[in-house]
């Protein structure tokens, strides 16, 4: 049996087509959760109206609580119901033929891997969100996650990517053993969901499979890609582009996540919140946030810099 947790917010409409491709693809016995995470639109309405009386969908009704917290709280009660194996799933995401059938299998048939990760396309067919093959450094990570990358050689980012990054031409038919999957659609056993504590809750928006992930290795659970597994991902229709409010939820994680997981110092955190902040500031003077004045930039940065404080620590992390 599979429980399928669909976080929803605003947009009723997607997560109606993710829940249809379930409908037309899951061949296992299945409940879906559907969390509605505080929208302000009728959401709420339209899917509980859809499902009423449809005993394998559940809609819970919830405040705003971010990614991590609202998935959580589809993922006790799936738990609660006695679930096993459990998906977790964008609802921008669409299944395609078999995807669950085979990441269930899978998982069935390996006992050693916790999380079955699915071959992701975009709308137009392109394969994205590749996994990462293992843990960034944190010297790697200021290099190539900054504006410093800017002046590394084309040699250098090749051997970075080849070290770090799961590319298209290594892919063939055969699962891949990975370090960090996609977010947006996992197939995941609830033995490892319980014992890494399931999502972190210090995060809003952004970095939780990056926690998720660090937490598995640290237990030693192997989380695999396959190939043969598909879904479409329509990326962006959820949290949308150049988005002040999601730009400030996602420094104060990476923050979060830097500090507590990646045990990164003061001084590389320093780079790279300097490295973000530019980057708001020059969407604000290209007009690319939708209605961001130079007032909403410095409440960006109180509200960052909060964050940067909080979680500088005094103990020696490591650059």
């Amino acid at each position: 049996m599979i429980a399928f947790v669909i976080l929803n917010y605003n947009t009723w409409e997607m997560t109606l087509r993710c829940v249809e491709s379930i409908f037309e693809t899951c061949k296992q016995n299945y409940t879906i959760y559907i969390v509605d995470n505080g929208s302000t639109n009728d959401s709420y309405y339209q899917i509980e109206k859809e499902y009423r009386g449809n005993e394998k969908v559940v809609v819970i009704k919830s405040e705003n609580l971010g990614y991590a917290r609202g998935n959580n709280n589809g993922i006790r009660q799936a738990i609660k119901d006695g679930y096993d194996i459990i998906t977790v799933t964008n609802n921008d995401v669409i299944f395609l033929e078999d995807s669950i059938n085979r990441m269930y299998s899978f998982l069935g048939s390996n006992e050693d891997t916790a999380v079955a990760a699915p071959y992701i396309l975009s709308p137009e067919g392109v394969l994205h969100n590749l996994p990462s093959l293992k843990k960034v450094r944190n010297r790697d990570y200021l290099l190539h996650h900054t504006r410093l990358e800017k002046f590394l050689s084309k040699e250098s980012k090749r051997q970075y990517d080849q070290q770090y990054n799961l590319t298209s031409n290594a892919i063939g038919n055969e699962p891949i053993p990975i370090y960090k999957f996609s977010g947006s659609c996992f197939m995941a056993k609830r033995e490892m969901l319980e014992e890494v504590g399931l999502f972190d809750e210090h995060t809003f928006l952004y970095f939780e499979e990056d926690i998720l992930c660090q937490k598995m290795m640290d237990l030693g659970y192997l989380a695999c890609f396959l190939p043969d597994s598909k879904i479409v991902h329509h990326h962006g229709l959820t949290t949308g582009k150049d988005n002040l409010f999601v730009d400030t939820e996602m420094l104060k994680s990476e923050m979060y996540f830097l500090a507590r997981y990646n045990k990164m110092s003061s001084f590389g955190r320093l780079i790279v919140y300097s490295d973000r902040a530019l980057t708001s500031l020059i969407k604000i003077i290209k007009k690319r946030y939708h209605q961001a004045s130079l007032n909403d930039y410095m409440v960006f940065l109180k509200k960052t810099w909060k964050h940067f404080i909080k979680y500088s620590r005094s103990e020696k992390n490591v650059i």
